[in-house]
């Protein structure tokens, strides 16, 4: 029966909608009180409607300075939540652990390798939406200095220099504020920028290597 053909092809092509998740109005106004708190630079956008489903931003913020003096560079979408990991990561652990190991030298900017993006995990095929797809994720390539050379983020396991334990204080205390730390070398697609999210896992559980 044609019919029953047609409606069986109906109903394959017919997928779950993964909603963009709505931001709770008083906790979104909380954070970006306290974004201006600790001095982040940042402009509201219109809300982001993924070109696929599962993606999107319901009420993205453009964050441009993490505050203490460090740029984002270049600025980039993200929910704010995000923006707020990532500044009180640097207000608390990026500028204290620089001004311990390298007193001689300041921050100055944070080199965004990727925010928002519609796209998969790992950027495969298939798979489950990347956290970078829902505003929730940051990927840092570099962190820039007033003087000398920047931190290329790269595999520093067996990094026994000042910037070798700078980097590795810096990733492992980031699970502290993000609930995902992918450090550079921690995967195959993670060789060259630190990954850091917001995604809320059952019981608080963090994931940080």
């Amino acid at each position: 029966d044609k019919s029953d053909d047609n409606k069986q092809d109906t109903e394959e092509k017919q997928e779950v909608v993964i909603p963009v998740e709505q931001e709770d109005p008083a906790e979104l106004q909380a954070c970006i009180t306290e974004l201006k708190t600790l001095g982040a630079e940042f402009k509201t956008l219109d809300t982001v409607k993924g070109a696929e489903n599962g993606c999107g931003i319901a009420s993205p913020i453009e964050l441009s300075s993490v505050g203490q003096g460090i740029k984002l560079n270049p600025a980039g979408p993200m929910r704010c939540e995000t923006a707020l990991a990532l500044s009180r990561w640097a207000k608390d652990m990026l500028v204290p652990s620089a001004r311990l190991s390298m007193p001689e030298r300041k921050i100055t900017a944070l080199a965004n390798a990727s925010t928002y993006v519609c796209r998969n995990r790992n950027s495969t095929k298939n798979g489950k939406i990347s956290e970078h797809a829902k505003g929730n994720a940051v990927d840092i390539s570099s962190i820039a200095f007033d003087k000398g050379d920047p931190l290329i983020m790269k595999p520093r396991d067996e990094d026994g220099s000042v910037e070798g334990a700078f980097q590795r204080t810096i990733t492992t205390a980031a699970c502290l504020f993000f609930k995902t730390v992918l450090s550079p070398g921690s995967d195959a697609t993670h060789q060259d920028h630190l990954h850091l999210d917001v995604l809320e896992r059952k019981g608080g559980y963090l994931y940080c290597r």
